[in-house]
């Protein structure tokens, strides 16, 4: 009786363990990502240009995640900075993201895309949108914009939030050359085939958070996506992306980022948070 006892003592205890590091550790450990993706049609002069790429913050208030947050994205110059949704449900916290933002160092304007957060049906969206824009961010909401360097440019394309359905390809592409090279954002990365048809060389996603709790040979548990489950965490190449959608790919690259904050459960097992730095190669 007593060895019986004694296992359910240590199962209880390893359950407690595990928790509390799920809970009190993990979801803080911010992690620094770096990528350095190559790409054949990139124009010459954007060779080594440099992305900050920041997802699901979802901010509430100025605490420990989001001075590490600060901390980090101060440390480095970036040519860009691309946000792909999920900053925060409460308008109020609009005030933490422009002071997240404010240590930002990044030679174009951030450039943000919203997430199905930002869409909640208790929300006024366009109101909350407002409070999140400022001078030096550019809110793409089914359009497009271009930054240039010397005589190349890229395109920069941004959707509404697909989850809830919200997102128009068309529109967004429609001031886009068959032969531009296109940074795409979204926030949810299920539309990734329809970007990639319309020419998206470059994807930038979050919404998964990677799963938050992911398990070896299992993966994610639970991704918060209707369709393309499949794609719900870190880079993706063009045969990854061809095998898992079961369409040509090309040359384009997909990177889910597992964002910075959490939402329903607060709580990251194997699913660290991130800041990612992307650079640019041409191949």
């Amino acid at each position: 009786m007593g060895g019986v006892f004694a296992v359910i003592l240590g199962v209880v205890a390893v359950g407690a363990a595990l928790i509390a590091y799920m809970l009190l550790y993990e979801q803080f450990d911010l992690r620094i990502t770096e990528l350095e993706l190559s790409f054949p049609n990139l124009p010459a002069a954007f060779d080594g240009y440099t992305i900050l790429h920041l997802s699901d913050q979802h901010l509430t208030k100025l605490g420990l995640l989001e001075r590490k947050t600060m901390q980090i994205v101060s440390s480095r110059e970036v040519d860009a900075c691309f946000i792909t949704g999920d900053v925060t449900a409460e308008p109020r916290a609009s005030d933490v993201f422009r002071r997240v933002c404010s240590v930002i160092k990044s030679r174009e304007p951030i450039v943000m895309v919203l997430g199905n957060s930002e869409h909640k049906p208790w929300l006024d969206s366009d109101m909350l949108a407002g409070a999140l824009t400022f001078d030096g961010l550019k809110l793409l909401i089914n359009e497009s914009t271009t930054f240039t360097r010397s005589r190349d440019k890229i395109a920069v394309v941004g959707v509404d939030d697909a989850y809830y359905g919200l997102s128009d390809l068309d529109a967004a592409f429609a001031g886009v050359n068959a032969d531009d090279f296109v940074v795409f954002l979204t926030h949810t990365p299920s539309i990734t085939p329809d970007a990639i048809a319309r020419g998206a060389d470059l994807i930038l996603a979050g919404h998964t958070h990677g799963g938050q709790v992911r398990f070896p040979f299992i993966g994610a548990v639970w991704t918060h996506m209707h369709s393309n489950q499949a794609l719900n965490s870190g880079l993706y190449g063009p045969e990854d992306i061809s095998k898992l959608t079961g369409i040509d790919a090309g040359q384009s690259k997909l990177f889910i980022s597992r964002g910075v904050g959490t939402s329903r459960l607060h709580i990251r097992f194997l699913c660290p948070p991130e800041v990612v730095y992307i650079t640019l190669r041409k191949a």
